[in-house]
């Protein structure tokens, strides 16, 4: 039995794993040597592993076999205090058809208290998905994402009410053809309440797109017609991240989504969308590169956009402020639509000739838009 300390080595080899569990342990390191020590997740099984309520665990220099996972798997963390993951290889040598359900690499659940003080760091994950819900001070740093399945390369989520995610820090990542969004902060299932997302930055990761199409970061709900209550947005910087799709790839989406309605009942407050890097070189699609919805108090500058039929477009918004915006689009270049007033949109420069470089629908005497 590993005490408090103990390091748990795995040499090159293969180890079949099936709903190996640790329950309430502390100290413990899981330490392989390279991408060679294999834990290859049994056929059938539920998934590889389950840690619950443990603190100051270090898994590194392993590498994750899924096997054909139908759906689900990988390795869960529940209330997890003190976590490092870093230099892991994750991928599935049979990868099976995709259908309905997520693929995990692996995924922070949603356990009886808040997990807190995660860094998931320098991982390459293959067919796979990373997700980590219901926590606090999170570093999710230079990890790559390739062809995750479903919902998202990187997801927060809620996974039911009263769920909370604060202080994230997601950086320097690359997610390259995402089944569903390349990241992802918000209420799903879309009918949850009474959940938090605070503070979280979305900062110089890229998301490419060379075959899939789907939203590059979306916060919000996915399913803005599903009610809600007592959800809170606040502070969620998106900046500096380069968003591309590549010539072949299907027709564009939003890049940048913030997914609100009236039904929903979602504000997004103190929002932040600067210095963003948005390309196409696919079909022109019919979508805002950046559309965001039901912001206040926000800032939306210096993003550079190119290719897309339509570039920015802020509805039912209150107080923001639009500068600074360089939009390379042949459609409509900037809207400001069922505007609450108090929005000013200053220097934002169109290039090229769209069909209309701003649409305002309507703006109230207290907007002040610069054309």
């Amino acid at each position: 039995r590993a005490g408090r300390g103990s390091t748990i080595l795995f040499p090159r080899g293969a180890y079949v794993v099936a709903n190996f569990t640790v329950k309430n342990r502390a100290g413990l390191t899981f330490l392989g040597e390279g991408r060679e020590s294999v834990n290859k997740q049994k056929s059938g099984a539920e998934r590889f592993a389950t840690f619950d309520g443990p603190s100051d665990i270090v898994i590194t220099k392993l590498g994750f076999d899924a096997n054909g996972i139908p759906s689900y798997g990988g390795v869960v963390f529940y209330a997890m205090n003190n976590l490092r993951i870093e230099e892991n290889w994750f991928w599935d040598s049979a990868p099976k058809p995709v259908q309905g359900n997520d693929r995990y690499s692996f995924v922070i659940g949603k356990g009886s208290a808040p997990s807190q003080n995660l860094r998931i760091v320098n991982n390459m994950i293959d067919d796979l998905q990373l997700e980590v819900n219901h926590s606090k001070q999170v570093v999710i740093d230079r990890n790559v994402v390739n062809r995750a399945v479903k919902t998202a390369g990187i997801g927060i989520f809620t996974v039911g009410d009263n769920a909370i995610a604060e202080d994230y820090q997601i950086t320097n990542n690359r997610i390259v053809d995402s089944l569903g969004a390349g990241l992802s902060v918000g209420i799903d299932p879309p009918s949850d309440g009474q959940c938090i997302f605070r503070r979280i930055i979305i900062a110089d990761n890229q998301v490419v797109r060379t075959k899939t199409a789907g939203y590059g970061v979306r916060v919000g709900t996915p399913n803005n017609s599903k009610k809600t209550a007592g959800n809170i947005f606040e502070a969620i910087q998106i900046k500096n991240n380069r968003l591309r799709i590549e010539a072949g790839a299907p027709p564009a989406a939003q890049m940048i989504f913030a997914n609100a309605s009236d039904t929903s009942g979602i504000t997004f407050t103190g929002l932040t969308v600067v210095g963003n890097i948005l390309e196409n070189n696919a079909p022109r699609g019919k979508d805002f590169a950046v559309d965001l919805r039901r912001v206040q108090n926000s800032v939306v500058a210096e993003n550079r956009i190119k290719g897309f039929t339509n570039g920015i477009a802020l509805s039912s918004a209150l107080s923001n402020e639009i500068r600074n915006n360089e939009v390379d689009a042949d459609g409509v270049a900037y809207a400001l639509e069922e505007s609450l007033g108090g929005n000013r949109a200053v220097k934002n420069r169109v290039i090229g000739q769209p069909r209309l470089a701003w649409k305002l629908t309507p703006v109230r005497e207290t907007d002040s838009v610069e054309k």
